[in-house]
């Protein structure tokens, strides 16, 4: 039988064993409730619940039970009536995604003919059917928060961290679902997460305990419902947002002739003679240093003899001065080369001509639309559309290959009714990122940190446009979904799912070698270094041009498609049941490596592969609500196969994995087997009263690992294996825990307490294999285990016309280590060793850093104040304040090599307040917002410890010149500093130094220094040959500005992301 066959045939079979079942990914709510007479509170069988402006309603049953199923996440008013009874409108319901509005009606005996009441809705804040961590936004709360992107709005809930790291796992253990669509990459699980937030009506994210309807997820879910457009009229939004051209740093530019990267070749005091010596002088006592009265050039003209310190000298690069470059020039073979000094320097500056933009502001563009299709609508059921497009663009911290990241996205949500009972929904999204690729790692280069850690001191990273990969990646999706409405209690969805991905990284264009730039008089060059080029050259200082640049190339491309049958039944007024069948089958070209150095079509690395693997699931499930008891029961099975063959060899393989390698010989092959997984899932909510609730859930999920890592194999030039997958991986798994206490006071405020235990296991790893031979290989295994802990607390209050709140503090605490062998040798004396002396196997356990946020929002009502010519001058002003907190890492101080030392050194709080300011006004039809979003707002300086990597032993000057917590892991002066501490701004460098024991009588020190005597804890200095206390009040002054601290050469990047203010406009109408 054919492999590619079998995982069909078991598909078909898992079908059939449950047509009327799995995954319905959750995009609406239901109202439900009881009516009954207001004299006897007897039920009344048979009242008529309309949802007003819709098709949908109920009749309450021979209890006066009745449930509306099937309703979009909103606001909405219903209306009760039955024969001989006042109607009843109550206005407000609001609905969220996949819970019950509880709305129970009393009806009153009619006196007159046609009288109607009107009630509010009762705002519970307390959601009584929900059994696990959920919040739900709606469009105007997000519009309130100073974000730009649902990544930052779900990013400040309790258990989440930035990127969608949901309490403690990966991005890719999350689900993030549009309209029920998944938009996730098939070749690394990832989320894709930029939606247009003009497009949102409303955003849930649950943290825990997920319902069997959903699979391929271990640590939250993100669900997007967008808008749709109306039939009767038009409305939309636009917003603009713009920084104006700004340092994403503080301190010196790395492009001015004073910063890291180039005061030793402008400096006169150096740049001539080289940083060793100094600005040239006549050594008339011929002693070898310079004496006072001596004669000098003084070349910057500052009446002194100008020369760099020893501690000058070890925060700058090396330079022998551009005198003896000359000299060089002028002595060797090539006649076209010879530059003077002065031409030398004018060389290097046109190598290093690249200047940060100055015209390009950073800006947020978000833009929807939506109504009836012109002139068809009303012939194709109400066809209605609504339309939004975002695009994004931030200036990086230093030009590179690129000058700045852009993203844009475009999404299309049409929709019909094409019968009462069938509704059509065809969605459309399609995006772009414009970003760059390390060289070294698979990472992407956006973020600051990132890019002050990977360009370094090296003058080619900075100045060159060649030196990194540019990268090109797009994602399309479409979908289409059935619905069609049985009766009133069952409803059955189709859909078509199709998601792909492309990946494009590439050098930049070729340089041009031309030499028709002109930079001295009859002295051409080309462009370098500018552009790329994969042969060596050197630029006059050193700095190289090409060669080892640019080296990621990607060429992947990936999809998946899906097909999904799901079932929705209110089988009576307790029992919801839900269940589905989904299947996924996947198209994976993959094609990316590293080239070798110097080549354009050589890899040192690379993977090509095209594989098709297929997954299905199916699904039960019962929601079970009665008035103190609401549980969630649910079964799934999920089936996976990476459908292909894969090879059969001894793991020592001469012929398969060293460079003996033949594409030409067969090796044995095998067919990939087959997974069945069962996941019980469970969830209990128990109201205890009105305003209070405890709930429970315990849910097994499981998930198959990235297929990036399951099907890599990685050659190198010389055909030698580097990386071997496995496709047979089994699916990690994560065991769930989670019980939960809500609790409302005054029905205003709500409190939440979450504790929340996962047990995770069969992650994926590697393992090293190495042979006799000396080949050394990773393999793709799944020996990874670990335990997530922690509790979350959160405050909120949601409702108010002067002001609100929420704030949250998550204290989490994870530990992970691994089962059997790191490294496997064909040696059996290698192996022995390794067993008795690797540490592979002790659990690692990072120290708990905690975190919170708070958010306080003040308003004054749209209507507040005096009215001039229709407006309300007073009203319609808001100010949010956002506040991060999270405490440092715990990171190891041991360079004296002492056992069992580890996480004994912290570094400094990380501390954000972010503020938006807002003018709303109202005229007719359109609601006009300004608005001002300040980042940073105090400028707050954080160390981001990613600028060390100049000359060698920077960080080590860094870390030895702390006052740390006294330990026996290091000699550092005394003191209460964390790792992040900083010497205040402007104050000169003090060295200070730790000193054993001094012999006052007997010991010199350096007059510069001020020693720290351990014996007696004296803080002492050697002046005029004799050794001295230093007066306290200088003293107390330097250990106030820190002045003792050696701060990190490279100082334009010591402090990342200053304070920057965005100016925004925000323009919505509604015609309908």
């Amino acid at each position: 039988m054919s492999q590619h066959v079998r995982p069909v045939i078991a598909i078909v079979f898992l079908i059939g064993m449950c047509f009327s079942s799995l995954l319905w990914a959750g995009t609406t709510g239901k109202i439900a409730g009881l009516i009954v007479d207001q004299e006897n509170s007897e039920p009344l069988p048979g009242a008529n619940v309309v949802v007003l402006e819709t098709e949908l309603g109920a009749a309450a049953d021979v209890n006066g039970h009745y449930t509306i199923l099937h309703l979009p996440p909103g606001i909405y008013d219903i209306q009760v009536s039955m024969m001989g009874y006042k109607k009843v409108t109550v206005i407000n319901v609001r609905v969220l995604i996949d819970q019950t509005a509880r709305v129970d009606v009393t009806l009153e005996m009619e006196a007159l003919e046609g009288e109607t009441v009107t009630v509010v809705a009762e705002k519970n804040i307390i959601k009584q059917d929900v059994a696990t961590s959920v919040v739900s936004f709606t469009p105007q709360e997000v519009e309130e928060l100073p974000v730009s992107n649902i990544e930052n709005v779900i990013g400040l809930q309790a258990g989440i961290q930035g990127g969608l790291q949901i309490r403690g796992g990966g991005p890719d253990e999350a689900l993030f679902l549009m309209d029920g669509v998944t938009l996730r990459d098939p070749r690394n699980n990832n989320p894709v997460s930029s939606i247009a937030l003009s497009s949102v009506k409303e955003i849930s994210v649950e943290r825990g305990g997920f319902n069997a309807e959903y699979g391929q997820v271990r640590s939250g879910i993100v669900n997007v419902v967008t808008r749709e457009g109306g039939k009767a009229g038009y409305n939309g939004r636009i917003e603009f947002k713009y920084s104006p051209p700004a340092a994403k740093h503080f301190g010196i530019s790395p492009f001015d002739p004073n910063s890291n990267w180039l005061r030793p070749y402008y400096d006169d005091a150096v740049c001539w003679t080289g940083t060793a010596a100094g600005e040239p002088y006549e050594d008339v006592n011929g002693n070898a240093v310079w004496d006072t009265g001596e004669p000098f050039d003084d070349l910057n003209g500052n009446g002194m003899r100008s020369y760099w310190d020893t501690y000058d000298q070890r925060q700058y690069a090396s330079f022998e001065g551009w005198n003896a470059v000359s000299e060089r020039l002028m002595n060797d073979s090539d006649p076209t080369n010879d530059l003077s000094p002065l031409g030398a320097q004018r060389k290097f500056m046109w190598e290093t001509r690249k200047q940060p933009p100055t015209d390009k502001p950073d800006y947020d563009i978000d833009a929807g639309f939506g109504g009836p299709v012109p002139i068809i609508s009303e012939n194709l059921g109400g066809l209605r559309f609504f339309t939004a497009y975002r695009r994004h663009r931030e200036l990086l911290l230093v030009p590179l290959t690129r000058d700045d990241y852009v993203d844009y996205d475009w999404n299309l949500k049409v929709t019909s009714d094409i019968s009462p009972s069938m509704k059509l929904l065809v969605t459309g999204l399609t995006g772009k990122q414009f970003t760059m690729q390390q060289n070294w790692s698979y990472g992407y280069m956006r973020f600051p940190g990132t890019i002050a850690s990977v360009v370094g001191e090296r003058l080619n990273g900075l100045f060159a446009t060649g030196e990194f990969s540019l990268a090109d990646i797009s994602h399309q999706s479409v979908a289409a979904k059935l619905t069609h409405t049985l009766n009133r209690k069952s409803f059955y969805e189709v859909s078509f799912e199709h998601f792909k991905r492309d990946y494009e990284a590439y050098p930049n264009y070729r340089r041009d070698k031309t030499e028709k730039y002109e930079i001295l008089p009859g002295y051409f060059v080309d462009e370098a270094p500018f552009g790329y080029d994969n042969e060596d050259e050197v630029g006059i200082s050193g700095m190289l041009f090409g060669g080892f640049t640019s080296k990621r190339r990607d060429n992947t491309k990936s999809s998946s498609t899906t097909l999904k049958f799901d079932m929705t039944s209110q089988v009576n007024f307790s029992n919801l049941v839900k269940g589905g069948v989904e299947i996924l089958y996947n198209d994976l070209n993959f094609d990316y490596g590293v080239i070798a150095n110097y080549s354009d079509t050589n890899y040192e690395e690379r993977v090509q592969l095209h594989v098709f693997p297929a997954r299905a699931a199916m699904y039960l499930q019962d929601k079970l609500e009665t008035k103190g008891f609401i549980m969630n029961l649910g079964m799934r099975l999920d089936y996976s196969n990476s459908n292909t063959d894969w090879w059969a060899v001894d793991p020592y393989d001469r012929y398969f994995f060293t460079s003996k390698y033949d594409e030409s010989r067969e090796f044995a092959k095998e067919p990939s087997q087959a997974q069945w997984q069962l996941s019980p899932r469970l969830g209990i909510s128990h109201p205890i009263t009105e305003n209070s609730k405890l709930y429970f859930n315990y849910g097994h999920f499981k998930q198959i690992p990235s297929y990036e890592t399951l099907f890599r194999v990685g050659r190198a030039v010389d055909q030698r294996m580097t990386i071997f997958g496995n496709p047979n991986l089994i699916l990690a798994k994560t065991i769930s825990y989670e019980l939960g206490y809500d609790h409302s006071i005054f029905n205003d405020y709500l409190v939440q307490l979450t504790a929340f235990y996962h047990d995770i296991f069969d992650q994926q790893n590697t393992t090293q294999y190495s042979s006799v031979g000396g080949s050394v290989y990773n393999r793709t295994t799944s020996n990874s285990y670990e335990d997530i802990r922690g509790f979350e607390l959160s405050l909120r209050k949601n409702r108010g016309q002067w002001w609100t709140f929420f704030g949250n503090y998550t204290y989490q605490v994870s530990t992970f280590g691994h089962f059997g062998r790191a490294e496997v040798y064909e040696d059996p004396k290698k192996q022995s060793d390794y067993d008795e002396s690797t540490v592979f196997l002790y659990q690692e356990r990072p120290t708990p850093r905690p975190y919170a946020r708070f958010n306080l929002s003040l308003y004054t009502p749209e209507t507040f104040g005096p009215r001039a010519s229709g407006l309300h001058p007073l009203g319609g002003y808001m100010a949010n304040l956002l506040l991060n907190w999270q405490a440092g890492q715990w990171v190891t101080r041991n360079p004296k090599g002492i056992t069992s030392i580890a996480n004994n050194v912290q570094q400094t709080d990380i501390f954000d307040v972010v503020l938006r300011l807002s003018k709303t006004i109202n005229i007719n039809k359109f609601r006009i917002q300004a608005f001002v979003d300040i980042e940073n707002l105090f400028n707050h300086r954080r160390m981001s410890l990613a600028n060390f990597g100049g000359k060698p032993g920077d960080s080590e000057f860094y870390y030895d010149s702390l006052h740390l917590p006294e330990s026996k892991a290091y000699d550092n002066i005394p003191g209460d500093d964390r790792i992040g501490a900083y010497r205040k701004e402007g104050v000169d460098y003090q060295p200070m130094f730790p000193r054993g024991m001094i012999d006052y009588e007997v010991d010199t020190g350096d007059p510069d220094v001020i020693y720290y005597d351990k014996s007696s804890k004296r803080y002492v200095e050697y002046v005029d040959e004799a050794w001295v206390d230093v007066e306290k009040g200088r003293l107390n002054q330097i250990l106030e500005d820190k002045a003792y601290i050696d701060m990190p050469n490279q100082d334009s990047f010591t402090f990342l992301n200053p304070r920057q203010i965005f100016f925004g406009l925000r323009l919505s109408f509604d015609w309908n």
